[in-house]
């Protein structure tokens, strides 16, 4: 089934709450110990597999581009307001003639705003950065020598508006109960080092089609982005699907790759997934190479883990696992200057989720 899902390409992963827009929240108003009936019929057993809590809180993160899981306006909604810090470790991969720390902390803001029974409004605030440990050789990547690392520090920021309107008035194509809606977002962000801000900005915007039914979630479309200062318009497909098979089971795409969720308790999820990530970072100029220059972190990831829920605002995602392939490349706009691949290590991620 992961093999199915990483075809999708992600959209985004910020992680969408709440239930199925016809049916009524229940499940937010109940006891977080309370657990579902296990005699519900299959009517009633398909509105609880939507209206509960939608989605582990550790896959918003894994969208490529860090935009987020495209929303819809037949859900409601249960955390208007929601902050997310992360951290991801990988505390040592070994790159031949360096051994390479890896720390990305980041932290997210997002503000769902309904607007009439068929829109709703989203909006997404980030901040982060990855900070490379370098112990070996400090003319890792070619480009020249230093008295510190290589790279200096590599920060990221991003702020996105959401928008989703359902198009149909009842009716359907395929079951009873569906419901369509476009949804588009627009979005500038900056991935840079040091002091190179504004050459890592870029823009852009992404327009789908969404489908929801009781069981499924998807959305696909496209996304046009250019950066600020040079370069041309990549347009690029996106698509996000989520599967409910039974009140307890989810299965959806996690980025470019696929996660299942098995919900042990109203408080306990547990999760395996299998994924990919990719961040890129627009670097200063160095004397004597060529630039613009670019950096290209590729991890191949696969882990398992659990979210706990320790009260109703309050949440925490802990994940560990493998990085069974990395990738570092440093490139201009003409040429890849080094590309580097380390040995299969170890990693893990926390995640604190708080919605006021």
């Amino acid at each position: 089934m992961l093999v199915l899902l990483a075809a999708a390409t992600a959209s985004a992963q910020d992680a969408v709450e709440g239930g199925d827009g016809p049916a009524r929240e229940a499940s937010a108003e109940a006891s977080p110990d309370t657990e579902a009936s296990a005699e519900a019929s299959p009517e009633t057993e398909a509105s609880i597999a939507v209206e509960r809590k939608a989605t582990v809180i550790h896959s918003q993160e894994d969208d490529p581009e860090n935009v987020g899981t495209p929303i819809f306006p037949q859900v409601r909604y249960r955390d208007a307001v929601r902050l997310s810090l992360r951290s991801h470790f990988v505390p040592r991969s070994d790159f031949g003639s360096a051994d390479v720390a890896l720390y990305s902390p980041g932290a997210r803001l997002r503000v769902t705003l309904p607007v009439s029974d068929r829109g709703v409004l989203q909006i997404t605030g980030k901040a982060g950065g990855s900070h490379y440990d370098f112990s070996g050789t400090s003319d890792l990547f070619g480009l020249g020598p230093t008295s510190g690392d290589p790279i200096d520090g590599l920060y990221e920021a991003l702020l996105s508006l959401q928008g989703a309107y359902r198009i149909n008035d009842g009716g359907y194509l395929f079951v009873d109960g569906e419901s369509w809606s476009l949804i588009g977002a627009a979005y500038g962000r900056s991935r840079w080092e040091d002091d190179n801000f504004e050459q890592g900005s870029t823009g852009g915007g992404i327009l789908s089609l969404g489908y929801q039914n009781a069981r499924l979630r998807m959305a696909l479309g496209a996304r046009l982005e250019s950066r600020l200062i040079g370069s041309g318009v990549k347009v690029t497909p996106v698509g996000t699907i989520r599967w409910d098979p039974t009140k307890r089971l989810t299965v959806r795409n996690r980025g470019i790759g696929g996660q299942i969720e098995y919900r042990l308790t109203n408080r306990l999820e547990l999760f395996a997934a299998g994924y990919v990530t990719t961040e890129s970072f627009r670097l200063v100029d160095r004397a004597g190479v060529a630039g613009p220059l670019n950096l290209r972190d590729r991890q191949v990831l696969a882990g398992v883990g659990f979210e706990w829920n320790l009260s109703r605002y309050f949440r925490i995602n802990v994940e560990g696992g493998v990085v069974a392939s990395h990738t570092i490349k440093v490139r201009s706009d003409d040429a890849t200057l080094s590309s580097l691949h380390a040995d299969p290590a170890g990693y893990f991620d926390i995640v604190i989720a708080v919605r006021p």
